[in-house]
């Protein structure tokens, strides 16, 4: 008998952020609601980490070492295999050109900081297609815990 490995069905959620506080605040966050995580701290581990983890759902800064935020997702929309990945942009930059610009890039949803813990879970979960606000599904598995993508 052989035995298949399907892919895990808890969705895996990639953080963009340069804030320590805040990334450690929202990869807590995902892990205490049955998330699996992936993270980099700037711009080009970002679309580095992105292009190789394939994540059901991607939360983007935009004010990022390298790389900011809207490059990573224009980077995203023209590489085919990340061209539909869910895209939540989170970051202190909330001027409607800010928000537009996101918006023709491709994300999904846009979200200032500071945010609401409560928020964050809701636009998470409908990024992904989850049903409710924060609560993992019936088939989610324990969170297996954020990995950094560093050099």
């Amino acid at each position: 008998m052989q035995i298949v490995r399907l892919k895990p069905t808890t969705p895996l959620i990639f953080v963009a952020e340069d804030d320590p506080a805040i990334l450690e605040l929202v990869i807590g966050l995902l892990e205490q609601n049955g998330y699996r995580s992936r993270y980099a701290t700037n711009g080009w581990l970002s679309w580095d980490g992105i292009r190789k983890s394939e994540p059901d759902g991607v939360l983007l800064d935009v004010n990022m070492g390298g790389m900011d935020g809207f490059a990573v997702l224009k980077a995203m929309r023209a590489h085919p295999p990340t061209a539909k990945t869910p895209v939540l942009m989170v970051t202190a930059r909330g001027a409607p050109d800010d928000v537009a610009q996101a918006v023709a890039l491709g994300a999904r949803d846009y979200l200032t900081k500071p945010f609401k813990p409560a928020v964050l879970l809701q636009r998470v979960g409908r990024l992904v297609g989850r049903r409710g606000d924060s609560s993992p599904g019936p088939d989610a598995r324990p969170p297996e815990g954020g990995e950094a993508l560093v050099p």
